[in-house]
């Protein structure tokens, strides 16, 4: 993957058609994980045989009938990158203190949740933000209680501009904040990427701390 965004990458961008990559990385740049020990992949669940899960125990425990493998791929397209605006160009987002200060008095409700320090956020601990649910053993019980969105549901798809960063490994979700390793574009032409953690608070930006909370590990993020 360091190859191919290094020299391979800018021999396939200065094609005489021009060529520019739509996945993973939102930007034809250098790779901004070069040298740091980490590297950009993703995870494709598949199911275990007998003999693997016979062989591959965990304190003589069986392991779940999968296995999330890990992989690596990019992807180009001939062209010029198309111009678009960013998504989050001239968007406003409400604070959570403005949107209650819209409320009206009858539709006010007490938000306990507010007024005292939960658990969560006292007792919280540092999450390995590159985990996998195949290491978990049969008889570990399942803590995640994210909420989902239901399956069916139409989405849209991102545009193909130089706005929209992709998350590298799990979020981490720690209490009303959620915190992101995303790979984003520098310039809105996406000649230069990044590699940065961008921190979502609900007080802040209850909106986008909505979509946080629901986004996963290879999802894009607005800029």
């Amino acid at each position: 993957l360091e190859d191919a965004s290094g020299k391979e990458c800018k021999a396939l961008t200065t094609l005489k058609n021009g060529a520019y990559i739509v996945a993973p990385c939102p930007h034809d740049g250098s790779c901004p994980l070069d040298n740091t020990g980490k590297y950009c992949h993703f995870v494709q669940r598949l199911q275990r045989t007998t003999s693997q899960r016979a062989y591959k125990r965990s304190k003589g425990e069986p392991l779940r009938g999968f296995e999330d493998e890990k992989f690596c791929f990019i992807a180009f397209r001939r062209g010029q990158r198309p111009r678009e605006p960013w998504p989050l160009d001239g968007m406003k987002f409400e604070t959570l203190k403005e949107q209650h200060a819209r409320r009206n008095p009858e539709d006010l409700e007490i938000d306990y949740e507010d007024q005292f320090i939960s658990s969560e956020d006292e007792d919280v601990q540092d999450e390995d933000p590159i985990s996998y649910d195949s290491d978990v053993t049969e008889t570990d019980a399942i803590t995640e209680n994210d909420d989902w969105e239901e399956e069916g549901e139409e989405t849209a798809h991102a545009n193909l501009g130089s706005g929209w960063g992709r998350i590298i490994y799990n979020p981490l979700r720690r209490g009303k904040r959620v915190e992101m390793d995303i790979c984003r574009s520098m310039d809105r032409e996406g000649t230069e990427g990044s590699f940065d953690r961008i921190v979502i608070t609900k007080s802040k930006n209850p909106t986008l701390h909505h979509q946080a909370r629901r986004s996963v590990w290879g999802d894009l993020w607005p800029f």
